[in-house]
């Protein structure tokens, strides 16, 4: 009786240990097919939003996408203004630079406003943690009332980011230059200061053009990440 029992044990021990390998080797199966699933899945979902225009490096499954068309808005409603403004106030500066150190100083001031204020935009518009989860809460918001994404949540891309941050670097130059010019006591300093000026303001419009070319080009297959 006794061995015939611990005959019978043994039998359930080695039993019970194949069923434990088998659901092991099943549940390895399945995790397999879960991640080859989730791999096609994601691709597919990619490409679907490559096909609706997405710009894909800020692409967020679930809520509606953030297409080039809308950066390009974007940008436009963050440059055009600024640009505006800061024409005006060059051209008050350049009309007073030779006979009027108030006025040619006032428009001075006027343009490093100007400057920072497109940093300040310019800054709002980075992808970055903070903006980009701002956008992501903006943007669901509007779609939960059936509402077009509003402006405030478009971030550019992190590729337009990298010359977004040269841009304000060097218009961050160009508003202290400037902003020294206009502490000028004389229009002889005044003017002293142009060359300077000049050749900083170039390289921000460089950057600027490099931003406005790169903002018209729109994400293709290839240049998805």
């Amino acid at each position: 009786m006794s061995a015939t029992y611990a005959s019978g044990g043994e039998d359930s021990t080695a039993a019970g240990r194949n069923i434990l390998i088998l659901v092991a080797c099943l549940s390895s199966v399945l995790v397999i097919a879960g991640l080859i699933y989730a791999t096609g899945a994601s691709a597919r979902s990619r490409s679907a939003a490559l096909a609706a225009g997405c710009e894909l490096s800020l692409f967020t499954s679930g809520i509606p996408c953030t297409t080039q068309k809308m950066i390009a808005s974007q940008y436009d409603a963050i440059v055009i203004p600024a640009s505006k403004q800061l024409n005006a106030d060059v051209a008050a500066y350049n009309a007073n630079k030779r006979r009027n150190l108030a006025a040619a100083e006032a428009a001075l001031t006027a343009e490093v406003a100007a400057e920072r204020a497109l940093d300040s935009s310019l800054a709002a518009a980075e992808f970055t943690p903070q903006n980009r989860a701002r956008a992501i809460t903006l943007i669901t918001n509007a779609a939960s009332f059936s509402q077009p994404v509003p402006l405030a949540a478009i971030t550019f891309t992190p590729q337009l980011t990298v010359i977004v941050h040269g841009l304000i670097r060097d218009i961050v130059a160009v508003a202290k230059l400037t902003a020294e010019q206009a502490r000028s006591t004389s229009l002889a300093q005044l003017r002293s200061f142009n060359p300077r000026v000049a050749v900083a303001t170039d390289a921000a419009q460089a950057e600027l053009h490099l931003l406005g070319k790169a903002v018209d080009t729109p994400v293709t297959a290839n240049q998805a990440p």
